[in-house]
């Protein structure tokens, strides 16, 4: 009898280690799936404060931007009116002939410029037919001359 309850409890051991066995592959399965599981949620969580932050820093930087410039024209604009209020019709017939100079007259060269070009262009264009035109009046009549059917017969 003892030999068999020794052999009862042994294959009672060898099926409860089995189920440890199994048990274990089972929750090391579940722990890796959990893993991943995490793993993918953090990877997306990182992605999405990713884009927040870098939302965030971009707005933060047009808005910095915006003010700094917006502070810069006032600060021209305070200057600009100062120096208004103290100039003269002199000073102000001064500051319309240097803009005019520095608008209108460059204006004036460039369409002077274009004359020109044009001008040398039309030169080039009228040789280059008076060319084509006496050769090709030249090859008349040599034709003509040779065929004996030009003018002169």
């Amino acid at each position: 009898k003892q030999w068999y309850q020794r052999r009862v409890r042994g294959m009672q051991e060898a099926e409860e280690s089995g189920w440890r066995q199994v048990e274990e592959r089972r929750r090391l399965e579940e722990d890796e799936i959990w893993r991943q599981m995490v793993n993918c949620h953090q990877g997306t969580m990182d992605s999405y404060l990713e884009e927040i932050i870098t939302r965030s820093v971009s707005k933060t930087a047009d808005e910095q931007a915006r003010a700094e410039i917006h502070a810069k024209a006032e600060k021209i604009n305070e200057i600009a009116y100062d120096i208004e209020s103290r100039r003269d019709r002199l000073q102000s017939e001064d500051i319309v002939a240097a803009l005019v100079y520095s608008f209108l007259l460059p204006e004036v060269e460039k369409e002077t410029l274009r004359e020109e070009v044009k001008k040398e262009q039309r030169r080039h264009i009228l040789a280059a037919h008076s060319v084509i035109h006496g050769q090709s009046a030249e090859i008349e009549r040599e034709r003509s001359s040779s065929s004996g059917t030009g003018p002169e017969s």
